[in-house]
């Protein structure tokens, strides 16, 4: 525990790319064939609560918005198989 601490780094939000999906993002999206859009909050592992859209990082869906900017159309590798979302928004609150 002490040696995670140790090695932790405060993300100031305001010093993020705005526009574009990394960590501590809120991420609005549509997946393909989808009929609403859905919000997805990136956050690390014990922060996660899937019924509030908080999701990990390290996730499968995580990893097919990081990178993104608004606007793009990604590909999540999810267990289901690929699928598509377009990226309608990101911020970080």
């Amino acid at each position: 525990m002490k040696g995670k601490l140790g090695r932790a780094t405060i993300l100031d939000p305001a010093s993020m790319p705005q526009g574009e999906v990394r960590f501590g993002a809120t991420v609005k999206v549509k997946r393909q064939g989808g009929k609403k859009p859905e919000t997805y909050t990136l956050v690390g592992a014990g922060e996660e609560d899937y019924d509030l859209g908080k999701i990990l990082v390290s996730s499968p869906l995580a990893q097919g918005f990081l990178g993104a900017k608004k606007g793009e159309t990604v590909t999540a590798q999810l267990p289901k198989g690929p699928t598509e979302f377009a990226i309608l928004d990101v911020s970080y609150e």
